[in-house]
């Protein structure tokens, strides 16, 4: 349903063509790996090689309407605001920031709380900050902020201020929920759209937007200038 069948056939190419050059540079490898100091291999409870992931590429293709605003879009922060007025774009300082798109008519974002609390959790602890926004065309007629408390993720939510306009249409027609990494200007950076009915499922989910996420940061930190202490 997911590629999986695809997936498979990838991971079997990858094991001929992973043979074949092991066999080629196994001898010309052998005397150097065991001529040096090794380290220890990890004991099999840490499973060091197994990581369960999830392709969101495959809900991120040009022909789903649904999929996100593109890489590198950016939004304003600005109009997007809390329940006592602050907006976004105050709140977010020089972190990139994960916003939820969330809808109060939507049944999978109630579903999918469990995922949205463990995420804001865990990026918690990576000093990054989730919060759950509504990109509403107008004023919605439901209590936005009391839909949001529902679902039990801490911290303020944020609505999108209808009455300037609506938002993007990129963010309007994306499912939800959705999760977004953005810059701290509102640039685009990654999108993750949709969650799942099977909780298994969403905790893959969660990991993949996890570990993409410290791919990202890691890449976006290392981009970073540094101060030349010698100066």
């Amino acid at each position: 349903m997911f590629g999986e069948k695809a997936l498979r056939s990838r991971f079997a190419l990858g094991l001929i063509i992973g043979g074949t050059i092991a066999f080629g540079l196994g001898a010309f490898t052998a005397k150097a790996y065991f001529g040096r100091k090794q380290s220890p291999i990890p004991r099999p409870n840490t499973r060091p090689f197994l990581t369960e992931g999830f392709d969101f590429n495959v809900l991120r293709t040009s022909e789903n309407d649904w999929r996100g605003p593109d890489i590198g879009e950016k939004i304003d922060l600005t109009r997007l605001k809390s329940k006592d007025g602050k907006t976004l774009a105050s709140m977010v300082g020089k972190r990139p920031v994960v916003p939820v798109s969330v809808n109060p008519e939507c049944a999978m974002c109630s579903i999918a709380s469990d995922e949205m609390v463990h995420l804001h959790k865990k990026l918690s602890s990576m000093d990054i900050n989730y919060y759950l926004v509504f990109f509403a065309a107008q004023t919605p007629r439901s209590d936005f902020f009391r839909y949001s408390d529902s679902l039990n993720v801490e911290g303020p939510s944020f609505l999108w201020n209808a009455e300037a306009g609506p938002p993007p249409e990129s963010v309007f027609t994306m499912t939800t929920p959705s999760h977004l990494l953005l810059n701290s200007d509102g640039t685009v950076i990654r999108v993750w759209p949709g969650s799942y009915q099977d909780k298994p499922v969403r905790q893959r989910m969660a990991r993949q937007i996890v570990a993409d996420i410290l791919v990202a940061t890691d890449t976006l930190n290392a981009l970073l200038p540094r101060t030349n202490a010698n100066h």
